[in-house]
């Protein structure tokens, strides 16, 4: 995670100002994430096939670039996934992103973009998913706050 902390900022630097993600930086993350997995143990490989299947479909369909694609792979590989739902959440997380990337061009422009850099939406996606946290510690708090009246 350190290297993707560290990386954000030119990550999205280079995307909004090529629409490209540098391999040199992508591979500089791979290597701390591999790194991680060897010492703390692997990650699921189910999920990170899914991930990889729903992504290559994804980019087939709405033409998301192979540099994003890669991204969101060592995102997922990183963040050490073990269910489907959250990948789906973190996956969702990245679209609200997007799209909010999309209005606020959309406002500031009058006009909606025909493509945008997908690198700072992932990371804000990425942002948006560990804020998040775990979803039993929000459903104990709800209970909690209720069973209190």
């Amino acid at each position: 995670m350190a290297a993707l902390i560290v990386l954000a900022l030119p990550i999205c630097i280079a995307d909004i100002k090529y629409h490209r993600i540098p391999n040199i930086y992508l591979i500089l993350i791979f290597y701390v994430v591999a790194l991680e997995q060897i010492l703390t143990g692997v990650f699921s490989v189910k999920i990170f096939l899914l991930a990889a299947s729903l992504l290559f479909v994804l980019q087939c369909i709405a033409g998301i670039g192979m540099g994003d694609v890669k991204l969101i792979l060592l995102i997922c590989a990183t963040l050490n996934l073990s269910r489907a739902f959250q990948l789906g959440l973190l996956l969702l997380a990245i679209c609200v992103s997007a799209s909010l990337m999309v209005i606020i061009y959309f406002v500031v422009n009058a006009r909606i973009p025909r493509q945008i850099a997908l690198a700072p939406a992932i990371l804000m996606g990425v942002g948006l998913y560990l804020c998040a946290g775990s979803v039993d510690f929000l459903q104990e708090y709800a209970h909690a706050l209720v069973n209190s009246w």
